[in-house]
């Protein structure tokens, strides 16, 4: 029940009208206080918020070493097919950028050599 409800009011938020989600909601509301089931309303908000958490986490995001390399970053990533927003200072790479989008990702940074090239020499 609590996915029905979780997957109906998603999917009325992914479609952009304010009034129509808020409408579902309030709907959502009188039926579950009409039900005698108010009880479920925390799990239904626990789900959704795992939904958004899950979204966010999934979204291409790039990250680069300085803040000067973000437009090239956006650019490049951009032209290898991954589209994000905005590109975000990752402090541990030392150079270069890296992007990832659903389970790819694109390393374009010094980090990755270094990291091997310790293995190497300490192995």
């Amino acid at each position: 029940m609590i996915d029905s409800y979780t997957h109906v009011l998603e999917a009325e938020a992914a479609e952009g009208e304010r009034e129509a989600a808020d409408a579902a909601v309030t709907k959502l509301v009188a039926h579950l206080k009409s039900t005698g089931r108010m009880k479920m309303l925390p799990q239904i908000l626990r789900e959704l918020e795992k939904v958004a958490a899950r979204r966010l986490a999934l979204r291409p995001k790039v990250e680069v070493a300085s803040a000067g390399e973000c437009a090239a970053a956006l650019r490049a990533a951009a032209h290898q097919g991954m589209k994000a927003e905005r590109a975000t200072v990752n402090p541990s790479l030392i150079r270069g950028w890296r992007a990832t989008s659903a389970g790819q990702l694109i390393d374009h940074s010094a980090k990755r050599g270094l990291i091997s090239l310790y293995q190497k020499s300490t192995t």
